[in-house]
């Protein structure tokens, strides 16, 4: 493969030429490591050979050729013997008649829990093929939250079936291809390995969009001279520099892959000629002090882009990924990107979590090795909150999350970085800091300003908290949470703490020939709900008739402007819910006793509850009835309770005309200084 050419797949000819035996595996692993156990290596071999003897894989080779090729991916990883002799096995016990015990005796445990970690669950019954695909998935990951080496075998195994897909049908490619693309090639660039999500991607995208990945080919092949000699040309001016001030550095030029070009052509909407990154400078030097001192000298050979310069070193993504990322306007005019990092950095940058195994033999990788690998830590929670029998998609909607965040940089206030996902909010941060910090938050300061618990941050943001012991999380963080952490936090405290629903009295309890469910309204608002109930004063239209009795439901106080519908109750004429009412899940049972209902002109006004949090002030109380006698709506009831310095509870039940009046009010207080937000029941709207 040349610099330029991307990732072609073999042809069936080229196929037989690159056919490379146990000698060419064994070859290379002793030139990374002298001392590997290479009888391992050949018994492992032999033992997969005999197994696999009767199989032929769909070019017409021996199948052996496929676990050889996926333990010389491996090797090039310098991964230990273990690992490499337990990709040779990867699929015995899949596609063979050897059992687990079996390999187990003649391998040992490490061995056969690799192995069992890849093998797929061929035993469910009534299950569709994406649920077993999913249930598969779901056995690998977990057996790689106990040694990661079982998705690096995984990996490989996918790259050389990526590699020879063109033997498969062309349906068959384009769903392997979509599944690399959906999952393998992320779970590789959550786990560091560049090099191998770079592969993979260029593979299934050339599957996927052929004319797209050749069209892209063509552009740079065509311009393949020029950015070579851009490059020399850098490289030549770099190095006098260095020259003189005895840093030793290598310096290489790089060309994105082709998948990485087309995705930001299409997310970014750029064309090919706009994408200043297609070409860049890599330099590896011995130190990290050295690399700010290049730093530096780049800087003053060209013009920094201030905003497009990262500091991965001093903050490493969470792949362990360390470099100095800046983007100058180089001699020609054109942005050029240059990375700067060590070897140690660029061995982790190339190869990422596989990094940990060089040249490691005789032992297990301890956790604390790999535990700053995010994407472990989520698959663990993971796999706690999602039991084995839940519901597949849910899965993989959760892990596909994980697997595409990209990451922003936030400050607390007193300087500590905090790495988030895109579009995380002030709540996963509080989970970021502590549990606690996050159990207790009810409000949040944005570069000093309140703002909105769902408000997306950005990096550079100062992040402070506003906790109450009184505090606790709300079902509706999971509806604009990005992080896994904040959601398994959330749903943990939900499952762990949640009170029990309120004990329903004999009044309120439907009888069983009803087989309904009514939310009692409470005896005081009852007579004014009758008021309103009466035929001359009733705001809402039965299908044209008004000579009815209704009930407003006061589980979602609907008032002139909802979208409602009505229910038939046996004695107590209709009760009108909001149409998103959750308590018509349960009416929906009897589905003949609902009813259309329109709202009418009226003078009449409702009750409705509001719940105010601020945080305390001298005169804020009576800033906000100030504000609502300005909105000509009286207070039917007040009760103010101050929790603490940070949260001011002001409970009101206003008298309102519409929604429209309610969004006037609540918009009017919102403004007001220290308010944190305005409760409508279950519905909140945050104060900005």
């Amino acid at each position: 493969m040349s610099f330029f050419g991307g990732y072609c797949l073999m042809s069936e000819i080229e196929l037989k030429i690159k056919s490379r035996d146990i000698d060419t595996l064994i070859h290379l692993i002793v030139s990374h490591n002298a001392s590997a156990d290479t009888d391992l290596i050949r018994k492992a071999y032999e033992y997969a050979r005999n197994a696999h003897k009767d199989q032929v894989r769909l070019s017409g080779e021996p199948y052996i050729i496929h676990p050889l090729e996926v333990a010389i991916i491996l090797a090039n990883l310098k991964l230990d013997t273990t690992t490499i002799a337990a990709a040779l096995l990867h699929d015995v016990v899949e596609d063979t008649v050897v059992s687990l015990e079996l390999l187990k005796d003649g391998f040992g445990e490490d061995i056969a829990h690799l192995v069992d970690g890849v093998t797929k669950i061929s035993s469910l019954k009534k299950k569709t093929k994406y649920t077993n695909q999913v249930y598969s998935l779901r056995k690998m990951l977990i057996a790689t939250i106990k040694d990661v080496r079982v998705i690096l075998i995984k990996l490989a195994d996918k790259l050389h079936n990526m590699r020879t897909i063109m033997f498969q049908p062309e349906l068959k490619q384009r769903q392997i291809a979509t599944e690399v693309l959906d999952i393998y090639a992320p779970l590789a660039g959550r786990l560091g390995i560049s090099q191998m999500r770079a592969e993979l991607e260029d593979l299934a995208f050339h599957v996927l969009h052929h004319d797209a990945y050749h069209d892209i080919a063509d552009r740079v092949s065509q311009r393949k001279n020029e950015i070579e000699d851009f490059i020399e040309d850098i490289r030549f001016i770099l190095y006098q520099q260095l020259k003189n001030l005895s840093i030793k550095a290598e310096i290489t030029g790089r060309v994105k892959h082709y998948y990485s070009i087309y995705r930001k052509m299409t997310l970014q909407n750029k064309t090919f000629e706009a994408i200043f990154d297609i070409r860049a400078i890599r330099i590896i030097t011995d130190d990290v002090r050295d690399c700010y001192g290049i730093l530096g000298i780049i800087h003053t050979l060209w013009s920094p882009i201030t905003a497009r310069f990262k500091d991965y070193i001093a903050v490493p993504k969470s792949n362990m990924y360390q470099s100095l990322h800046t983007t100058v306007i180089g001699p020609d005019g054109h942005p050029m990107e240059i990375q700067i990092r060590t070897w140690e950095m660029h061995a982790t940058a190339e190869m990422g979590i596989a990094a940990h195994w060089l040249y490691k033999e005789g032992g297990k990788i301890q956790d604390s090795e790999y535990r700053n690998f995010a994407l472990l830590q989520n698959i663990n929670k993971l796999h706690a909150e999602s039991p084995e029998s839940g519901d597949p998609r849910e899965f993989m909607k959760e892990l596909k999350m994980d697997l595409y965040e990209d990451e922003i940089f936030v400050f607390t206030p007193k300087g500590k970085i905090v790495k988030l996902a895109t579009g995380a909010t002030p709540v996963d941060f509080a989970y970021a800091i502590h549990t606690e910090v996050g159990n207790q938050c009810i409000g949040a300061k944005v570069n000093h300003t309140l703002v909105p618990l769902k408000t997306e941050l950005k990096s550079g943001d100062i992040i402070e908290i506003i906790t109450s012991k009184k505090g606790h999380p709300s079902e509706a963080w999971l509806k604009f949470v990005k992080t896994s952490n904040a959601r398994y936090k959330i749903r943990n405290w939900m499952r762990r703490e949640r009170p029990s629903p309120k004990t329903e009295t004999a009044e309120e309890q439907p009888s069983k020939k009803e087989k309904t469910v009514e939310v009692a309204i409470p005896e005081n608002e009852l007579f004014k709900i009758k008021t309103i109930s009466k035929p001359k004063k009733t705001a809402l239209s039965i299908e044209g008739n008004t000579n009815v009795l209704i009930r407003l439901s006061q589980c979602c106080q609907p008032i002139p402007g909802d979208d409602v519908i009505g229910f038939i109750t046996r004695g107590r004429g209709i009760t009108v819910h909001k149409k998103s009412c959750p308590s018509l899940t349960r009416l929906k049972l009897e589905p003949e006793r609902f009813i259309n209902i329109v709202w009418e002109s009226t003078d009449a006004t409702y009750p409705v509850k509001l719940a105010i949090h601020a945080i305390d002030r001298p005169n804020l109380l009576k800033d906000i009835a100030d504000i609502i006698a300005t909105c000509k709506t009286n207070i039917a009831k007040v009760e103010a309770q101050v929790l603490s310095q940070d949260d001011a509870v002001i409970k009101l039940v206003l008298q309102v005309k519409s929604l429209d009046h309610l969004k006037e009010i609540t918009s009017r207080i919102k403004k007001i200084r220290n308010v944190t937000s305005i409760q409508k029941l279950n519905e909140k709207v945050s104060a900005k």
